[in-house]
This record gives C-alpha cells, sequence and structure tokens, in this order.
C-alpha cells in the first residue's frame, strides 16, 4: 500500500527499536509446516502492538489506531485463526531488515485483510438500465401450499395473458389435413347434437354428470384414439399429491397406481356455474396443473389446456412466453369448437401437442445433434437429468448430462444480445479460467415460430384488476378480471402457420422502451421497474436453444463433503474473478444451479466451476434489450430485488446466500448424513422469507437477517456439523455489509478495485477450508 504523508510523518517520529532487529533471523527460517510459528508472529505482533507509532498511527476508516486494530489478531494467531500466508509480506519485511515503512505498510495491509475497514461509498451511478427481474414459480417445491403456488404463478401470467387470440382455431385445430379417420370421429361427435343443443348434457352441470357426459362422447366417437380422458377424484391420486385435476388427456395405458404429470398432455379444468369473477381463481387452477407438466416434461415446447364453466368453453394453449386462448365459446351454439377440440386432443401428432422434437430417441438412448466450433455436425448423447425449472414463465433451463459435458437447453430472449453462445466464445479468447468452455450449439424454434398465423395485439391482452392492498404494498397479487379486448381478426404478417424445420429460426427485431424515471436519476437513486411490463410487443419471443459444454459436474447442492461444498464455492468465485477482470463479463445469475463441482485433476485445479451465460452481460455494456430477467429469487442481492444495476459485487452477495442455502436447506438431505442422530431440521426455516412473498419484502427480510445477531439465529439452523462454517459465515458477512460512519449496514458496490473484494472473500474460503 502507499503510506499518507501523516502516516509516514508518525513512523519518522516513533522508530522501531532495537527489540524488532532480533526477529531477522527468527523469522528467516519460519516453516508454515512447523507450527511453532504462530508463537514467533503472536511475540512479533505483540511487540509492535506496544510500540508508540502503532497508538499513534490511525487505521484506514481512523475509527481507531493501529494498536487498536492490531491487538485481536495477536491474540488470535496462537488459536490458529489464521493462515501463515496472511503473515508472510510482514514476515518478509521483517527478515530482510526493511525500512520502519515497509514494516507499517505491512502491518497496515494485514490489518485490512482480516478486518477490513468501511470501504469508500460506491463511485457507481446509477443507471437505470439494469434488466427488470421478474418472478417465477421456480423457486418453491412442490410440496408448497396451493394459495402460494397461485400467487406467484399469477406474478408469472398476469402480464403476459391473451385470450380470444385470432387465427387460434386455424393454428391449432385445423381439420384441413385431418385424416378419414380424425374425420370421421367429428361427425360421429357432431351427431350427438340436435341443432339447438347437445343430447344428454347435464341440465344441472356438476362435475360428475359432465365428467359422464365427456365418457359417452369419448364411447361413441372417439374409440381406438391414442391419447383418452381421465379425471381423478383426489390430490392424492397423483404422484406427490399435486392437485385434483378434474379432467385430462393421456395415454390410456398406465400402471397400476397413481397418475403422473409426465404422462398427462392436456389439462382440463370444470366449474358447475359461469361467472365472470371466477376467472383468476380457475385460470390459476389450471395454470397450476401446467406448471407441473412442465416440470415432469421439461422438454414440452407448450401445453394444451381448456375450461368448462357450466355451458362454457374456452381453449387455452401455455408456453414459456404465457397463455393464450381461443376466447370463450357455449358449446350448444357452437358445437363444431368442442368436437374439433375433443377429437384433436384425443388424436394430435406430437408437434401438435407441443411435444419435443429436437431428442433423437434411438434404442432407450437419447440424442441431440450440435454444431461445434468448426461448423459440423455433433452428435451428443444425453444421460441423466441435471436441473430442470418448475415454472411456466420463465427460460424453462433444463440440464442433461452428457459424455462430453453438460447439455443445456433454454428459451432465451431474442432481445438478450449477445448470445450465451458469444459471451462463451469472447470467455475462451480471453482466457478466463473456471468458466465451461463451448462444445457446440444449436438454435431449435422460437415463440414467434410457434406461435406464427395468430395476431396477439393490446387488444387481445387480458387486463386483471388491481386491489387497493396491491396498490398500497406494491404486492402484485391481484384478484377479480376485466375483460380483454375486443378480438378483430386482423391480416397476420407470416400466413405460413407450420413450426420451422430449419435449425436456425428468424428472431423478430424490436427496440424496447427503457422505464427509467429521470427523477430518481436526480436523487442518485435507481429506479426499480421489476414490475413494470413492457408492452410495446404482444409478448416475449424466447428462441429455444441447446448449448454443450464442458466439463461435467454436479450442481453444489450435491456436496458431499464440507469441505467439497467450501471449495467448490471458492473456486467458483475465482471463476467469476476472472471472468469479470478478465473476459470484462459479469454472471449476472449466481444460484446453487449454476455452480457446479468439478474434478480438479481434468479441470486447470478448479474445483468449482461456473456455467450458464444466459444472464451475462459485458461491462460497461447498455442494456440487453431483454424484457426482464428471471433469477432465482433466494440468491438475489438485496439491491438487484430493489432494482439497481447489477455489479460484482451482487454476484458475491448472491454467492454468500448460496452459502447459507447449502448450509441451512440442503445440508439437512438425509442422504448426505450430516445430522447427528436425534437431530432434526427446523419445522419453518427463517429462509422461508427469501422465497416467499413479494421482492419488496423478500429484499426487506434479507436486509434484517444480515445483522450479525440475525444471521446468527439462521445458523442455529445449521447441523451441528457445520460449526466449523459459521466464523466463515460472520466473516464474509462483515465483508460484505461493513457498517459507515453513522453505523448503518452498507448493502452497495463500494468504489476502488474490484480485486480487492474477491481477494478477501476467496482468502476466507480458503482458511475455512484448512480447518474442514
Amino acid at each position: 500500500m502507499t503510506l499518507s504523508e501523516e502516516q509516514l510523518e508518525i513512523i519518522a517520529k516513533h522508530a522501531l527499536d532495537d527489540s524488532i532487529s532480533r526477529f531477522t533471523a527468527k523469522l528467516g527460517h519460519l516453516k508454515e509446516s512447523n507450527e511453532t510459528w504462530r508463537t514467533d508472529i503472536a511475540l512479533l505482533l505483540g511487540l509492535l502492538v506496544a510500540t508508540p507509532a502503532a497508538y499513534n498511527l490511525p487505521s484506514r476508516d481512523r475509527s481507531s489506531n493501529v494498536a487498536v486494530k492490531l491487538f485481536p489478531i495477536q491474540q488470535n494467531v496462537r488459536g490458529g485463526s489464521f493462515r501463515f500466508d496472511l503473515f508472510r509480506p510482514l514476515i518478509n519485511a521483517v527478515a530482510t531488515d526493511s525500512p520502519d515503512t515497509d514494516v507499517w505498510a505491512a502491518v497496515i495491509d494485514l490489518i485490512d485483510t482480516v478486518n477490513p475497514s468501511t470501504p469508500p461509498p460506491s463511485s457507481i451511478i446509477p443507471t437505470g438500465h439494469g434488466t427488470p427481474v421478474k418472478t417465477s414459480s421456480s423457486r418453491l417445491e412442490d410440496s408448497e401450499t396451493r394459495d402460494i403456488v397461485e400467487r406467484e404463478l399469477f406474478y408469472e401470467i398476469k402480464d403476459c395473458t391473451h385470450r380470444g387470440v385470432p387465427g387460434f382455431f386455424e393454428k391449432h385445430f385445423d381439420t384441413a389435413n385431418w385424416t378419414k379417420a380424425q374425420t370421421k370421429m367429428l361427425k360421429s361427435i357432431l351427431a350427438n347434437h340436435d341443432g339447438t343443443k347437445w343430447n344428454d348434457f347435464p341440465v344441472d352441470p356438476w362435475e360428475a354428470a359432465v365428467w359422464k357426459w365427456l365418457q359417452g362422447l369419448e364411447e361413441k366417437a372417439l374409440a381406438g384414439a391414442q391419447y383418452t380422458l381421465h379425471t381423478n377424484k383426489s390430490a392424492t391420486e397423483f404422484k406427490e399429491r399435486r392437485g385434483q385435476m378434474d379432467i385430462f388427456f393421456q395415454k390410456p395405458a398406465r400402471t397400476k397406481g397413481r397418475f403422473e404429470y409426465k404422462h398427462v398432455l392436456v389439462a382440463g379444468e370444470h366449474k358447475r356455474s359461469f361467472a365472470t369473477a371466477d376467472f383468476k381463481a380457475c385460470m390459476l387452477q389450471l395454470t397450476r396443473h401446467v406448471r407441473s407438466i412442465f416440470a415432469d416434461q421439461p422438454m414440452r415446447r407448450f401445453v394444451h389446456a381448456f375450461t368448462i364453466k357450466a355451458t362454457t368453453m374456452e381453449l387455452w394453449i401455455y408456453d414459456r412466453s404465457g397463455a393464450y386462448s381461443s376466447g370463450e365459446f357455449d358449446i350448444h351454439r357452437e358445437p363444431a369448437k368442442l368436437a374439433r377440440a375433443l377429437v384433436a386432443y384425443a388424436t394430435m401428432a406430437d408437434d401438435a401437442m407441443g411435444l419435443d422434437l429436437s431428442i433423437e430417441w434411438k434404442k432407450s438412448h437419447r440424442y441431440i445433434t450440435v454444431e461445434d466450433g468448426n461448423g459440423n455436425d455433433k452428435r451428443v448423447e444425453l444421460k441423466g437429468l441435471l436441473v430442470r425449472q418448475r415454472a411456466v414463465v420463465c427460460r424453462g433451463t433444463t440440464c442433461f448430462l452428457t459424455k462430453q459435458g453438460v447439455a443445456k437447453f433454454s428459451w432465451r430472449s431474442d432481445k438478450r444480445q449477445p448470445s450465451e453462445v458469444k459471451h462463451l466464445k469472447l470467455a475462451q479468447e480471453k482466457d478466463v479460467e473456471g468458466v465451461a468452455t463451448l462444445v457446440g450449439h444449436r438454435e431449435i424454434t422460437s415463440i414467434a415460430a410457434l406461435r406464427a398465423g395468430m395476431d396477439f395485439s393490446s387488444s387481445t391482452r387480458h387486463a386483471f384488476r388491481a386491489t387497493a392492498r396491491d396498490r398500497s404494498t406494491g404486492h402484485n397479487s391481484l384478484q377479480g378480471s376485466e375483460s380483454s379486448g375486443s378480438s378483430r381478426k386482423r391480416k397476420s404478417s407470416d400466413n405460413d402457420p407450420r413450426p420451422p424445420t430449419t435449425r436456425r429460426s428468424n428472431s423478430r427485431k424490436s427496440t424496447l422502451r427503457q422505464t427509467y424515471d429521470q427523477s430518481s436519476k436526480a436523487s442518485g437513486e435507481a429506479k426499480s421497474s421489476i414490475y413494470t411490463p413492457n408492452r410495446e410487443d404482444p409478448y416475449e419471443n424466447r428462441i429455444l436453444s441447446c448449448i454443450v459444454i464442458s466439463p461435467a459436474g454436479r450442481v453444489i447442492s450435491d456436496f458431499s463433503t464440507i469441505r467439497e461444498l467450501l471449495e467448490a464455492l471458492r473456486d467458483a468465485i475465482r471463476a467469476h474473478r476472472s471472468l469479470y477482470l478478465k473476459g470484462r463479463i459479469l454472471h449476472r445469475d449466481i444460484s446453487s444451479n449454476n455452480i457446479i463441482i468439478t474434478s480438479p485433476e481434468q479441470d486447470d485445479g478448479f474445483k468449482g466451476m461456473l456455467i450458464d451465460l444466459d444472464l451475462a452481460k459485458e461491462r460497461d455494456s447498455g442494456p440487453s434489450g431483454a424484457r426482464h430477467q428471471t433469477g432465482t429469487v433466494q440468491f438475489m442481492a438485496i439491491e438487484v430485488l430493489r432494482g439497481v444495476d447489477h455489479t460484482y459485487r451482487h454476484d458475491l452477495e448472491s454467492f454468500f446466500y448460496v452459502l447459507i442455502w447449502m448450509c441451512a436447506r440442503c445440508a439437512w438431505d438425509e442422504v448426505k448424513r450430516f445430522r447427528k442422530e436425534g437431530e432434526t431440521a427446523p419445522e419453518e426455516s427463517l429462509l422461508r422469507k427469501w422465497e416467499i412473498g413479494s421482492f419488496k419484502d423478500i429484499a426487506s427480510a434479507k436486509m434484517g437477517h444480515m445483522t450479525v445477531n440475525s444471521l446468527e439465529d439462521i445458523m442455529k439452523e445449521f447441523p451441528d456439523s457445520f460449526e466449523m462454517v459459521k466464523p466463515l459465515c460472520l466473516r464474509i458477512r462483515k465483508l460484505l455489509f461493513p457498517l459507515d460512519k453513522e453505523e448503518r449496514m452498507m448493502i452497495g458496490t463500494p468504489a476502488g478495485d474490484p480485486e480487492r473484494l474477491y481477494d478477501r472473500i476467496i482468502a476466507a474460503f480458503g482458511e475455512a477450508t484448512d480447518r474442514c
């Protein structure tokens, strides 16, 4: 470090005496392998603490003097709290009989490393160009209560639901290319309509009666169809008790036992009466079932669904950009629409059903063909499922293990530029360490291609009505409904309803509006745009792509020892530092799914690496163009939840949350065997507040939990075997959340060299690992 004029003057005025010189020879022969070095260092520090210079030299934050800061280090060095490397600069300065200025510079650096002072305030000016963050239900387990799941699902669909979309029936239920068998089924069903109403349709359309009527139609007209109607009477009939579904289609043959969502092809919801006010409740019940279908069939491109309320029916499609419908119709007045739907649901081909077509199956083995770095086709076998997302409107990230590494399928925004492939190539060009390398990639299809031939506009977007509570709390929990706009038919710009057969699909281009309040710029604060929908485009066009990366690894939550956990996190932070400083790329999506445990023998000495650069952004670049990003809120930094521009420090904060989550939640997994006999996990974790509620609520909860007392309460949820990790958590908390002069906890990004914070956090992990 460079000493100030004031420090130089104090050091010159209070020179070190000969008592320090007697350590010159002894320190020159110190060895880390011999623990007696701790005693020698403690004696040296004791002498330095007692010098006049130590009492007169101010600490870097000027809260006290060097003696006060150095004394705790001297007291703790004997107890094994510190590594030998921390003292090496001081040892070298004394052993080589360096000038007093070098000795005191080494002392002050030691204090800053062990007990960092409050960093200067951030010099980063908020731009308002950070990509807005959007929530998704992926953070919720299947065991979560229905009310909570449906509330989070509403956040996903509220701004991307369209009703009465022109071209819907022509796109999904076009009879022009039906086979003779399908046409025969259609005529057979319509024979049960007398021109005014359906024969035998119950006067009181309660659930059992309508089900019996549908069964009758199926028996008369749909015999031999590949998919058949099913119902269940209770949630327990579905595996993992994930809800009761009134009506659904799946293959007729199923093993004895409970239903599974991995077999469901079309989801249906029935209501006895029609009421406009019931729209939201019915919609969310249906969406909850679709979420389970996507979770168990993560490669589904879209899911068919429908509702029947009294005699009113509405057909739905859910994809990764939202939900859209045919609009409501009366089944008695428009019998052909009901008939076409039933025949189609029972006989659809895989592409029309939204099933994946990119994966090739051969003798129970799965393969995907990608393009390698030379532009040649490369066939990759997909092995076990590694990662999936439990959400509807999201990137739908799905990862499979491969022999070469990992194959990741995801639906990225077509506005997000550059793509992950370009980021990976850039990282390789700049010799970034600890980040996955690209093996091959392929663009498969897009939402625009899947929705081609239909007319989406502001008039088809459904508007939900906000309650007074929503407006006062900022929590996007809305109720009731308003009718969507008119369904005037317009000429589509794309008359070809077929999905593309080529590898690459054309992406629609547009400029997105930046939502930034100029008044916030004046006050020096970035305005949160988390809940500000962008309505220039009718929907978010996403591109389904596959990226194969190397090496293979296990997600961080699969750690088998405490040491493995800490080493993987330490090296993943090293990788992040290399990506940020050498590659000039900020990851922006640190979560338990994006850190993998690797083999150091094969992966350049790294025991943990980073994957998934989908949300990454080059430093000093403009907005990505994406309408929002969907991260994992459990691990999002406080300021990110509040809409502040994303920085490297926010990612470091996310690493900290991953560590806490692994210790307080994942460590209780019975397979890991960390719990001692008689130990039980807490009935309800404090960390639940990190995953439930609005972004404002979650940010406030994290803010409160980062105080020393609250963090200690969280650490009480660690299994007893994780006692050794607690000092590390407290130390990282102090590095990330120091106090300012008014004793307020700082959550922003400090000014100065980022490497300083990286080094301290990596060193803290290193010391904790050494104690394992």
